[in-house]
């Protein structure tokens, strides 16, 4: 057998082993897409899964807010009455500052 049979042998030899390889992947991408959308099935299944989650979190989540929102103003209720009682606290300790600072200089007034 001389050099170039030998080639010729090898390059046949390659091309059906890459001819076999087309075909096994392209049996494997048939069986990971049957319904031939160029995505494979287990994939759709595991998106369209975490699409329901997600959309099941945000029904969740819209939920939560409107029961920690009844009056619908976009502030949380409970933060609302905490924010309110805050200031109230804060105009009683300025009005009691004032009365103090006052009482202080009718004090320093009177000892002049």
């Amino acid at each position: 057998m001389d050099f170039k049979e030998l080639a010729n042998k090898a390059r046949e030899a390659a091309e059906n082993a890459l001819k076999q390889a087309e075909s096994k992947f392209n049996e494997v991408k048939a069986n990971l897409d049957k319904d031939g959308d160029g995505v494979p099935d287990q994939l759709e299944g595991v998106m369209n899964q975490a699409k329901q989650a997600a959309e099941q979190a945000k029904a969740k989540f819209e939920e939560l807010k409107s029961n920690l929102d009844k009056d619908g103003d976009g502030v949380p209720d409970q933060l609302k009455h905490l924010s309110e009682q805050a200031q109230h606290a804060a105009e009683q300790a300025k009005a009691k500052a004032e009365e103090l600072a006052k009482a202080a200089q009718d004090r320093l007034g009177k000892k002049s």
